[in-house]
């Protein structure tokens, strides 16, 4: 990788480490590993199950520890299967799915525990129908891919990798993992440790803008086309960058 930036790099790596530690002990907390005096063992998720079917225009999917995939199916619902422990709510229109906690005392006082921490191989799955409104995923340990087309797909707080296998315009930031997407509209990204591969589709450029930040990596653009252009703006990643029609 490249150092862009000169001091201003420098700069970014100080404040992209702090990130980076801010991350992992959030991604601690989530998980519940912040303790003292104990070893926790953690049990093997059993088989994924359907939890429910719900009627709801918008998702959003947060504090899970484990896999989450959220794909388009053929399905009037929303439906959700798991192996882990999950809490859900519907309010206006928008499912929430997300895992339970719980208080923890320990030799240096109380904390709070995810439940779903307790399990290895843990899994979310979501169906979704078409033209749903949003898609927002946020403070997850564990890879997420989303393989659904919506209005909006916002990623925030992520420890792991991701995907978006489907063509839609995203708003991902935090995120600790190496990211793989399929752009067919705007997007940002923003606060990223791990490289980042973008495929726009056949016939399109792409326009990569590097706004109130820096990228320490380097940055390939291979998209060429004139059927139009797609914008991606970036800031504050350490990685690479690679844009491409086709990979």
């Amino acid at each position: 990788m490249k150092l862009r930036g000169g001091l201003v790099g420098v700069a970014l790596g100080v404040v992209i480490t702090a990130f980076l530690l801010g991350a992992t002990l959030t991604a601690l907390a989530l998980k519940g590993d912040v303790h003292v005096g104990w070893v926790t063992t953690k049990k093997v998720a059993g088989a994924v199950v359907e939890v429910g079917e719900f009627n709801a225009s918008a998702l959003t999917v947060k504090e899970v520890v484990g896999e989450v995939v959220i794909v388009s199916a053929n399905t009037s619902k929303i439906v959700l299967k798991s192996n882990l422990p999950l809490n859900f709510t519907v309010e206006k229109g928008v499912l929430t799915v997300y895992c339970p906690h719980r208080t923890v005392s320990n030799i240096i006082g109380t904390s709070t525990k995810n439940l779903c921490s307790d399990y290895t191989n843990g899994t979310v799955i979501v169906e979704v129908p078409e033209g749903l409104l949003g898609i927002d995923v946020y403070d997850v340990v564990g890879e997420v891919r989303v393989a659904a087309e919506a209005g909006s797909v916002e990623l925030t707080d992520i420890v792991g990798n991701v995907a978006g296998t489907s063509w839609n315009g995203y708003r991902i930031s935090d995120v600790v993992g190496d990211i793989s997407l399929r752009v067919a509209k705007r997007t940002t990204i923003n606060d990223v440790i791990g490289d980042i591969t973008i495929t726009v589709p056949t016939g399109f450029e792409a326009v990569i803008a590097v706004e109130d930040g820096d990228i320490i990596g380097d940055v390939t653009n291979r998209a060429r086309g004139d059927k139009g252009t797609v914008l991606i703006r970036v800031n504050d990643i350490i990685g690479d960058i690679v844009v491409g029609n086709d990979f």
